[in-house]
């Protein structure tokens, strides 16, 4: 499975940035609870890619009840 992923500014404190999965096509759509936050475009990849950090199963699953996936991204020492 194809994903859109996004992610949001980098917090003050350092804390990673928030990273938002979704499906490619054009049912996909930011929840109304997100909306708020500004995100920016990241990559289109794969749903076991490894900046997303989970299985293709836990993202697929996640997309297809939710219709997203709300993560932190995969630091490059993990």
């Amino acid at each position: 499975m194809q994903v859109n992923v996004f992610v949001s500014e980098v917090i003050q404190d350092g804390q990673p940035s928030t990273m938002l999965v979704l499906p490619v096509g054009p049912d996909a759509k930011i929840p109304k609870h997100l909306q708020n936050i500004e995100w920016r475009y990241l990559a289109t990849t794969e749903a076991d890619d490894r900046i997303i950090g989970m299985e293709r199963g836990e993202v697929e699953v996640a997309i297809s009840t939710d219709g997203y996936l709300v993560t932190k991204p995969r630091l490059p020492h993990e």
